[in-house]
């Protein structure tokens, strides 16, 4: 019988890039990820679809760690090997897409105060770590970290990286929209698969979804997703490392902020966008 090692995943996000970015400084390379149709044209996925199958892609392989890994005593260890497993699927994608920059895994050096829009998620975090503090000893809360960073790495390069670039044709607010929808969904895979109960599932998929909205509109500020790699990576650690869960109506304000810190960042963009627009073009004299 097969053995199943659940990857840790509390309310929060566990194991489990067109943008307002900077413009790239070359050509973006074309997409590889096609289809041909019967008449012999090559014509790219739909985005939703694309995104979809990427995210099938990641939770197959992480379902698969889980039952191939071999469990050890080392707490938190375990799932930091199957999360580690997953990472190659976000960076076969983005060469697959071609141009890495596009992808968001270039360092951000053309605008640096655009890594402010990140401060609110990190400030989150307190809500878990103010009322009971952190709870372990020093070798404990190493490995919860060297965890947390690993699924912040890993799910960011996939969501706000490769998903979020391919999400990018629809728009800003449909790609916040449906980057918010199919995380949540992606985590409702693995509830179903590591046998989670249903209440918990559901209460996590609403939350992850709202994370992932909130997240995904601060990309269009960024030029690069390791700002949200870090943020989430300190969201999640203060959520291991907190004695308990919050208390769900403290989970629903944070996810309630969540959505509305996201929707104002897309109407910031949508005004700044409209004033470029409007703005008198200089006369030559």
């Amino acid at each position: 019988m097969s053995r199943k090692v659940t990857i840790m995943r509390n309310s929060g996000f566990g194991a489990s890039a067109a943008t307002g970015i900077a413009r790239p400084r070359r050509a973006r390379a074309r997409s590889r990820i096609a289809y041909v149709t019967p008449h012999g044209s090559r014509r790219a996925l739909p985005p939703v679809l694309l995104a979809s199958l990427l995210a099938l892609v990641w939770h197959a392989v992480l379902f698969a760690g889980a039952e191939l890994v071999p469990g050890l005593d080392a707490p938190h260890l375990t799932s930091t090997l199957v999360t580690l497993c997953t990472l190659p699927v976000p960076l076969l994608a983005a060469a697959a897409l071609g141009n890495w920059r596009s992808s968001g895994f270039a360092p951000d050096r053309d605008r640096p105060r655009a890594v402010a829009v990140t401060v609110p998620l990190f400030l989150v975090s307190l809500v878990y770590l103010v009322p009971g503090g952190i709870e372990g000893g020093g070798e404990t809360l190493l490995r919860i970290a060297v965890f947390c960073l690993v699924v912040g790495l890993s799910e960011e390069s996939l969501w706000r990286g490769v998903v979020h670039r391919v999400l990018t044709r629809l728009g800003r607010t449909p790609a916040a929209v449906w980057g918010g929808v199919l995380f949540g969904l992606g985590h409702a895979l693995s509830g179903l698969w590591f046998d989670r109960p249903i209440d918990d599932t559901a209460f996590q998929v609403v939350s992850t979804a709202a994370f992932g909205f909130c997240y995904a509109a601060v990309r269009f500020d960024l030029a690069t997703v390791w700002p949200l790699v870090a943020a989430h990576a300190v969201y999640n650690f203060a959520q291991y490392a907190s004695p308990g869960a919050a208390p769900w109506p403290v989970q629903l304000a944070v996810a309630a902020g969540f959505v509305a810190y996201g929707v104002w960042r897309l109407r910031r963009l949508d005004r700044t966008a409209a004033d470029e627009r409007t703005e008198p073009v200089p006369q030559p004299s």
